[in-house]
């Protein structure tokens, strides 16, 4: 699969300690809408796109861990 994907970050900062943080927001449309929905279709444990995302960023780090 080509690596395409549309993400864009935002800075937030938390109103109690001021802190700074990043949002991230994914867009899901094209051949990753069309590969969630399969994954969605065949894998009933994955009931919406955060769940998938959720699940592919955990692995994926996981992965990347075990190359350090």
């Amino acid at each position: 699969m080509k690596k395409t994907i549309s993400i864009m970050t935002e800075e937030f900062v938390n109103e109690k300690t001021g802190e700074s943080v990043e949002g991230i927001t994914i867009m899901i449309d094209g051949v990753i809408k069309d590969l969630f929905d399969i994954i969605k279709h065949e894998k009933k444990e994955y009931s919406d796109n955060v769940s998938i995302v959720q699940d592919a960023l955990m692995k994926g780090l996981e992965e990347i861990k075990n190359t350090i």
